[in-house]
């Protein structure tokens, strides 16, 4: 649904089941027209209560993330301006319709949310404590946002990162292999700098027993700036806590896309999570490349983006789903000047998706859009926890 705010406008997903938890993914962007980056946070955050006075109400936020044109400059308004209790990820990524913000919320009624001691914020049903009223282990779904450091390079400070994770994770009874489903790996000068993310997180994988025979975590590894200019890896990061492995599948669409572990990189095309109720499907950043992991169209802005979408609709389809069950997507374009073009093909597909456009280069130079979303699809599964 389209929704008319006060000098912003909206897209809001929204998934339903009867009596029990509902998901909402909402994508605010203001309107530009000469006002100012505080007219325009302003705006954004006013139109966010507006909705969760109406059509969100009840909800609470899981996870904000800000993409701010100048975020040097930005990001303090934006931590004063909004003290929610939930995880906030802050990116210089600048949306391209003009606009200095735009924000993308995920929200579900009928939970919880606190910080816990370990610097992870925890989201749970409502009404639930360490367990169910049926015996089994509730679960906790664990957000993380904007961790950073400024070690000396792009490699040790994602070796630092994942290093703190893995100690956030143990203090909640959690492994990064077992219960790790998603990270964002955010690369100031990604052309300089994706290569010692690649090799820090390779490292730590390893050390943590994630390798191509086992499994890796879905990703998207994308250029953004943090706050400080010193900061050459910002990460985001989601795990669940009481994840049963019969519950997670990973996707790979062998027809049209190659295992990351072919070109030395280690993360999973996509991922899904079975529940009782519902089947979440996590896809990583996706680009316009083959089953061989060479660049397709290279030099073709509208041709890398079909290929793009016959890449994600294989992976949805893998799962048993659709661009019909996406709830939001993060389109990402190397070149400004593409976005006009790239508007309007999502325009004529997707008019109705929430979704984002932000200049942010992908890690490898030839490729000129990638895309990453999140899709949800009712389901039977009496023998799987409740979200």
């Amino acid at each position: 649904m389209n929704y008319e705010l006060n000098n912003a406008c909206a897209e809001v997903a929204c998934f339903k089941v009867t009596g029990d938890v509902s998901e909402y993914h909402v994508m605010i962007h203001a309107k530009a027209e000469g006002r100012t980056f505080q007219q325009q946070l302003d705006a954004v955050l006013d139109g966010y209560e507006q909705l969760k006075g109406s059509e969100l109400k009840g909800a609470t936020a899981v996870l904000k993330r800000y993409f701010l044109s100048d975020v040097a400059n930005q990001a303090d308004d934006v931590l004063l301006a909004d003290t929610s209790d939930c995880a906030k990820s802050i990116i210089g990524q600048a949306p391209l319709d003009g606009s200095k913000i735009a924000l993308w919320v995920y929200m579900m009624t009928g939970v919880c949310s606190r910080l816990l001691p370990s610097g992870l914020y925890e989201v749970r049903r409502s009404g639930t404590t360490c367990q169910e009223a049926d015996g089994a282990t509730a679960l906790r779904h664990l957000w993380n946002a904007s961790a950073h450091n400024t070690a000396q390079n792009s490699e040790y400070q994602t070796r630092l990162l994942f290093n703190e994770y893995v100690m956030q994770l143990a203090q909640e009874g959690c492994t990064l292999a077992d219960h790790c489903i998603r990270t964002w790996l955010f690369v100031n000068d990604v052309d300089v700098n994706y290569a010692g993310v690649v090799a820090a997180r390779n490292r730590v994988f390893f050390t943590q027993g994630l390798t191509e025979e086992t499994h890796y975590i879905a990703s998207t590894g994308i250029g953004g700036r943090a706050k400080d200019a010193q900061v050459m890896t910002q990460m985001d990061n989601y795990a669940i806590a009481g994840l049963r492995r019969e519950q997670v599948h990973y996707l790979y669409a062998p027809t049209h896309l190659n295992r990351t572990s072919d070109y030395g990189v280690s993360f999973e095309r996509g991922t899904t999570v079975d529940y009782r109720d519902r089947r979440h499907v996590i896809i990583s950043g996706t680009a316009s490349i083959n089953n061989k992991g060479q660049i397709e169209h290279p030099k073709d802005i509208v041709r890398q983006a079909h290929r793009m979408w016959d890449n994600v609709g294989a992976l949805l389809s893998e799962a048993d789903c659709s661009y019909e069950d996406v709830t939001v997507m993060i389109v990402y374009l190397r070149d400004v000047a593409d976005y006009d073009v790239v508007r309007r093909l999502y325009d004529e597909r997707f008019p109705d998706k929430p979704r984002v456009i932000v200049h942010a280069p992908v890690c490898r130079s030839g490729w000129l859009i990638e895309m990453e979303c999140m899709a949800v699809k009712q389901m039977d599964s009496p023998d799987m926890p409740a979200i």
